[in-house]
């Protein structure tokens, strides 16, 4: 399968990122990766690695061919500036004209799935001159048809989704709605089955306070849970985090629902390391990444691990195929009555995850 990659950065960790992984062995009999950047700046990363990565320039994803990794040309310059570690303006202007491109090739099925690599926020100039909120919501503006995306930390069976973003900590209290609570937990209900493959996923929800004893659990969180759960989305809780995370319960769920950007990462990074993929779910096409930045310290120091980066071309080639999996299982119904569930029984055990008193 053909599976896009953007570079991100010129000026951080994204060249050096895809070279080091498709420098492995036997990459490319996994996949057909289709990179789009600069043909001269990949050249410039890989003789400083001393990389031996080697790549064929294309004009399209089409031409792209199994075995060998293909860069499609996004420039017309001859050379880019680039300065090594440091936040520039051309660095972002490059990153945008990748990641352009890459949604188009997406959008019209040229390729299957994106895989992003890290850029830096600030240094993306948009037309329009609003901010640039990150690639996960410019995605959903490019390409989500009007749909919802939901940002999802995995590792392994580690699965952590945010009710909200990054935002200030003053604004997260009020933009808890019960709307946006069920509109969260669908997608993420939806996600796991159709782009994980798990057939009857249970999802564990947060609490929003320390002890779980607000307005927000009482009014808004409990009833949301209450009325899903009838409607056939196994969610429970809200759990207090500390003790969720800190008791090891979050290993009984496939995913958890954090409330808010530094609940749910912070616990994400003590558990999972520097092994995690940023998701995206319950968008029309399939798109990861590493959960790392650009890393402008360690760029062109060969002291960055590649690992993230693989690990989100994994998880690429994995959705793309539980996706075809989950829709080719409902092209014929008769079929689905031979998948394994799981045994509702353990409902009982989850529900005796509690808050200690202190």
């Amino acid at each position: 399968m053909k599976i896009g990659i953007t570079t991100g950065d010129i000026n951080g960790v994204g060249y050096e990122l895809i070279l080091r992984t498709f420098e492995t062995e036997g990459m490319t009999t996994l996949v057909t990766p289709v990179i789009y950047g600069s043909p001269k700046t990949a050249t410039y990363h890989r003789k400083n690695l001393g990389c031996q990565t080697s790549f064929q320039v294309i004009e399209s994803a089409e031409q792209a061919k199994h075995g060998v990794v293909s860069m499609v040309n996004c420039f017309d310059e001859e050379e880019q500036k680039i300065e090594l570690g440091k936040a520039t303006d051309e660095g972002g202007a490059a990153a945008l004209v990748s990641l352009n491109r890459a949604l188009e090739d997406l959008q019209s099925g040229k390729i299957e799935a994106l895989v992003t690599a890290p850029l830096n926020n600030s240094t993306i100039k948009l037309a329009n001159n609003e901010p640039f909120r990150g690639q996960t919501r410019y995605i959903e503006q490019a390409v989500g048809e009007g749909k919802k995306a939901l940002k999802i930390f995995v590792s392994n069976n580690l699965r952590i989704a945010l009710a909200t973003d990054k935002m200030p900590v003053a604004e997260i209290a009020s933009s808890i709605t019960k709307e946006l609570i069920a509109e969260r937990l669908v997608i993420l209900h939806n996600a796991l089955k159709r782009d994980f493959f798990i057939d009857n996923p249970r999802i564990a929800v947060l609490a929003l306070n320390p002890r779980g004893e607000g307005k927000e659990e009482q009014d808004i969180i409990q009833p949301v849970i209450d009325e899903l759960f009838k409607r056939g989305v196994r969610c429970m809780g809200p759990y207090v985090a500390e003790d969720f995370f800190g008791t090891g319960n979050h290993e009984h769920f496939d995913a958890t629902l954090a409330m808010y950007y530094d609940q749910g990462v912070s616990a994400f990074k003590a558990l999972a390391l520097d092994e995690g993929v940023n998701f995206t779910a319950g968008l029309p096409y399939l798109r990861t990444a590493p959960a790392m930045g650009v890393c402008y310290d360690q760029a062109g120091k060969d002291t960055v691990d590649e690992l993230p980066f693989r690990q989100a071309i994994y998880m690429a080639i994995d959705a793309v195929r539980s996706r075809k999996n989950f829709d080719n299982e409902r092209v014929n119904p008769l079929q689905k009555q031979y998948v394994a569930k799981r045994d509702d029984s353990d409902k009982l055990k989850l529900d005796q995850v509690t808050d200690d008193e202190d």
